[in-house]
């Protein structure tokens, strides 16, 4: 009643309406729910970018080929579809009976929800209190419904219940509007008038279901069958139902009026007149009543998913051509995307097999569909079943791969290396060298680099050369566990043949699986820079297809690849999207760093509470994974962000403990590579003697140090030095090594070299380092630091640059928006890339061109072409 109002109303006020509501017997069809009210946005699938375009079509059976990609992507699509379509006219969107909406519908409908904040649409759902909806909805708002007041009860029943009788049905429904509606219909006139004791049990909660079933248990045959027939249907088209008491030889209009208005015709569809009614009448049929509907709907149906369904339903036992149909059609749900459809016609299938192995088989791929559709409780279940059933090789090792990457995003790492190690011992083929990658990363995060090594010689031993997905893995494990040992020049030649297989085989190069090895090969390689030629491409690639599961730590990989590049802004845009893809997917553990990432980011733009909250995130997502607090990785982000806030003490306390826990290792392995942040931090605190210890064994300890460190190397050395002069050629050593300092660090030597010049009385000679500091800092929109070299310009005696000329720092996601309009992009190209609406990225521009004191694109393309 409040939706059909809330309908009204908005459909008075010039907005149209999409509506739909749940149907018990639809819940296993995938994108049922998203077909009964998305046909008035099928006219806007042409503004779609064509893979969200596929994956609509799919998903509302318009297309048969194709599919693939994440099941976010419809969810994309339809953001795009409702965002144009709001252009026109707002839009309202009201879902009834959320709880039996299908899976795949509700989840995509509640990703276009949550991303369109600026748009002119609207969204309603409406659940039952005490039933569970599978899409998460706990971070919507919520408005509970309670019962209406005394007076409104009685406004309800009318003349027709006396005063006493109406304080009595209140208190005995809590003012429920159809208990109250029912129990009214359940009393006689003298009852309603207080002439007459009311009934001790009034059909309230539970017994309003049992009224119904015996409301419905009343009637006569044919009228009993049609309400069966109704109940069994998959939607509620009138067809098969009457088509059905027809072939049994009923009329089948004088058995729906026969039901007493509990089953109406309306339009061609066959509507009950309360969902509970449905539930009633399939709760109440003995087993084999249910097995002849769906029998009797079966031989009227034409094949496809609900006839496919109404065969199982009709089966008492084993039947192996009906799981061979169920079988197919999760291949077929998998195929479009719909992972929960596809798990549940597995999983039937298997339970309709006497073939153990078979059974088996399909379960494991069942437990995968529920984990690709977010349904890891289930995928747990399915999976620990395969276990218990069967000693076979290849579901076993499936089902143990499953409930590792279950354990990987919700659970601990060592629980998801230990279960991934299980999957390995008895997987063969692909799926070994798939699990022998993820292992070999879950054992990098853990610090087991004898895993790593287990892992390579595995792969190098049993990959099918033949294969060039797997002889690109065993080439890319050999390379990895190389880089880790005690000769890390062996990995140069198997990465180089990895990195040539991944670019070179078409298979490989355009599946964004395989992004997140592409980008790892740079990673053992120390060099980020290898990953520069395809970086670009395989992130846009990504995107396109919506794989928001690679894309997540994609982004992470990106974000630290170019801040050791000097592209902060980048780094700052992406590592703010993964966070916001963390929170879409899920994911309680993250593998990469992206929330470390963003706080770093955010300190040294000034953004200190951003900066503070990215790193409790962080600090949540390391503790659920099973660390402590204490992991170096997460160490460093805490210490810099201190050091950009100047708190000297943390900055020790927090990198004194890391060379007490893990020597003090850096970004690179490098040992002691947290001495930077330490010896700026002994010197603002007067401890330069600690300052030059720290630095000299630094230096002791990485004598041929990788290219972007070496001048950090030397920066620390003269930055402790103990003489002018030796303090001047350290400098000049680290200034020669960096070049022109287009990074953060070779920009930080920069403003110390200019620092130290302006104290030893050298003014006019440190401005020039200054300058270049300042101007670099700039170009990353390091704002913080910017200003710390403008101070130091200041004190040295140039006149300092105003604050407001650097301007106001921006947001992640609207550095994210900046960079892609810059790039040439339209607003809906934006909206498309990072699964927004066009106004949403209309606002973000707005905020950006404001912010930095600009009045056009072409402006804003200007001033991030100089950085």
């Amino acid at each position: 009643t409040l939706l059909a109002a809330a309908a009204a109303q908005a459909r008075a006020d010039g907005w149209d309406v999409l509506a739909t509501r749940g149907v018990e017997a639809e819940a296993t069809l995938a994108y049922a729910g998203l077909a009964g009210w998305s046909q008035p946005l099928r006219g806007y699938l042409a503004v779609l970018p064509p893979a969200q375009r596929e994956a609509l079509e799919i998903a509302l059976g318009t297309r048969t080929t194709g599919g693939g990609g994440d099941r976010f992507l419809v969810g994309a699509a339809l953001l795009t579809a409702l965002a144009a379509a709001a252009e026109e006219a707002p839009r309202l969107v009201v879902v009834d009976d959320a709880q039996w909406v299908d899976r795949e519908s509700l989840e995509a409908l509640l990703f276009a929800a949550r991303r369109l904040t600026r748009d002119r649409v609207a969204v309603v759902v409406a659940r039952r209190r005490d039933a569970s909806v599978s899409a998460g909805v706990d971070d919507l708002p919520v408005l509970p419904l309670d019962g209406v007041d005394v007076e409104a009860a009685r406004r309800l029943l009318g003349d027709r219940a006396a005063p006493a009788v109406v304080g009595r049905l209140h208190a005995a429904t809590g003012g429920n509007p159809l208990a109250l509606i029912e129990c009214a219909r359940a009393l006689s006139p003298a009852q309603l008038a207080g002439a007459a004791s009311l009934p001790e049990v009034l059909p309230v909660g539970r017994r309003l279901v049992e009224a119904y079933a015996a409301r419905a248990s009343g009637l006569d045959a044919g009228a009993r069958r049609a309400l069966l027939l109704a109940a069994a249907c998959a939607d509620d088209d009138a067809v098969p139902v009457l088509a059905a008491l027809t072939r049994e030889g009923l009329r089948p209009d004088a058995c729906v009026t026969a039901t007493g208005r509990l089953l109406v015709e309306e339009g061609g569809r066959l509507v009950f007149r309360h969902p509970l009614v449905r539930t009633a009448v399939w709760g109440a049929a003995p087993y084999a009543d249910r097995r002849s509907a769906h029998r009797a709907l079966a031989a009227v149906l034409p094949r496809g998913p609900a006839r496919t369904w109404a065969l199982a339903g009709s089966v008492g036992g084993y039947d192996d051509d009906v799981a061979g149909e169920l079988a197919a059609l999760a291949e077929s749900e998998r195929a479009r995307r719909g992972y929960a459809a596809a798990c549940d016609a597995g999983t039937r299938a298997a339970r309709l097999t006497p073939d153990v192995e078979r059974a088996a088989q399909w379960l494991s791929l069942a437990a995968e569909d529920a984990v690709d559709g977010g349904d890891d409780g289930r995928a747990r279940t399915l999976a620990r079943e395969v276990l218990a059933r069967t000693e076979g090789a290849e579901p076993r090792a499936r089902a143990l791969a499953t409930l590792g990457r279950v354990e990987e995003t919700q659970g601990t790492t060592v629980g998801a290396r230990d279960l991934l190690a299980q999957a390995a011992a008895s997987a063969r083929g692909r799926l070994l060298s798939r699990t022998l990658v993820e292992l070999a990363h879950l054992s990098y995060v853990i610090g087991d680099v004898d895993a790593i090594a287990a892992a390579a010689a595995r792969a190098d031993r049993e990959a099918d050369r033949a294969d060039p997905e797997q002889r690109m893995h065993r080439d890319y494990l050999v390379g990895m566990a190389a880089a880790l040992s005690d000769e890390p020049a062996a990995a140069a030649e198997p990465l180089a043949r990895a990195l040539a297989a991944l670019e070179g085989e078409p298979t490989l190069r355009d599946d964004p699986r395989h992004t997140l090895v592409a980008l790892l090969v740079a990673r053992w390689a120390l060099d980020p820079g290898v990953a520069v030629p395809f970086a670009e491409r395989r992130l846009a690639q990504a995107r396109a297809l919506g794989a928001l599961g690679v894309l997540a730590p994609t982004l992470s990989l990106l974000a630290g690849g170019y801040a050791m590049l000097g592209d902060h802004r980048r780094a700052y845009a992406l590592a703010g999207e993964a966070v916001a893809l963390l929170d879409t997917l899920g994911y309680r553990t993250e593998t990469g760093v992206a929330h470390e990432m963003l706080a770093v980011e955010c300190a040294a733009r000034g953004r200190h509470d951003a900066a503070a909250a990215a790193l409790e995130r962080a600090r949540e997502s390391v503790e659920t994974a099973g660390f402590d607090r204490h992991v170096p990785h997460l160490a460093r982000a805490v210490a810099f962000c201190a050091v950009c806030r100047e708190d000297w003490p943390a900055v020790v306390e927090v990198l004194e403990d890391q060379v007490r826990r893990h020597g003090g290792v850096g970004a690179f392995l490098e040992p002691l590579g947290v001495t930077p942040d330490l010896v700026d931090a002994y010197l603002a605190l007067g401890r330069a003697g600690e300052a030059r210890e720290a630095a000299l064994a630094y230096a002791a300890a990485n004598p041929d140090p990788p290219r972007l460190l070496a001048g950090v190397v030397h920066r620390c050395l003269g930055q402790t030095a103990a003489t002018p002069a030796d303090a001047r050629t350290a400098f000049a050593r680290a200034v020669e090594l960096d070049g022109d300092p287009v990074t953060f660090d070779a920009a930080r030597t920069r403003l110390a070299f200019g620092r130290h010049l302006r104290r030893a009385g050298a003014r006019i000679e440190s401005r020039t380092h200054l300058r270049a500091a300042g101007r670099a800092f700039e170009e990353m929109d390091l704002v913080l630091w910017a200003d710390r070299a403008s101070a130091e310009l200041a004190a040295s005696g140039e006149r300092r640059t105003p604050r407001s000329a650097l301007g106001t720092a921006l947001t992640a996601q609207e550095t994210n928006v900046a960079l892609l309009v810059a790039e040439g992009m339209t607003n809906a190209e934006v909206a498309a890339a990072l699964f927004v609406s066009p106004r949403t990225v209309e606002h973000h521009l707005g905020a950006v061109l404001r912010k930095k004191g600009l009045r056009s694109r072409t402006q804003l393309a200007a001033s991030l072409a100089r950085g």
